[in-house]
């Protein structure tokens, strides 16, 4: 856990109060070995009667989850932003350390010679990090519907087939 102070902040009430329940829903989840992100968080507050599904309640809860981490009170690791990610350029210490992370890597396709190769769409991106652990287990792709448009998700679909097809 990473809770570090940046900003001494005092709360109204109402605030504090968010934010505890927002630390709460965040342990439930951590527990079962899921990271949130701020739309899921969202989305836990609104199905649970907290607050209301509008724009302006999603933006409310941005900040305060946001000013909670600066005041130290939300671990910072506990919200992950699945959108905007550091793209980093891999090294090693030695040629044996770049042979031990491939060798890490190495995994057989489990759906050669199948007659079906499952493929799991999700609505949004943010749900990925509910349903990768999942389907990394079973070497399932997977992908947010969100990120590519209708047409060009079935075109990509219907020239995808015909490789895996020919595979099998």
């Amino acid at each position: 856990m990473s809770h570090e102070t940046f900003v001494s902040k005092r709360f109204q009430a109402a605030t504090a109060k968010v934010i505890d329940q927002a630390n709460d829903i965040i342990a439930e989840y951590q527990a079962q070995g899921f990271t949130l992100s701020l739309r899921q968080l969202y989305y836990q507050f609104v199905s649970r009667d907290l607050i209301e599904n509008t724009i302006a309640s999603y933006k409310r809860l941005g900040t305060i989850i946001n000013n909670g981490r600066l005041a130290g009170m939300i671990d910072w690791d506990a919200i992950e932003d699945r959108t905007r990610t550091l793209v980093t350029h891999p090294s090693w210490d030695s040629p044996l350390d770049i042979v031990s992370a491939v060798a890490r890597q190495y995994r057989e396709d489990i759906w050669e010679g199948q007659n079906y190769r499952p493929e799991v769409w999700v609505e949004k991106a943010a749900l990925l990090g509910v349903i990768e652990p999942i389907c990394g287990r079973i070497a399932s792709p997977t992908s947010p519907a969100s990120a590519i448009t209708p047409s060009r998700r079935n075109t990509k679909q219907a020239n995808d087939f015909p490789a895996i097809s020919k595979a099998a």
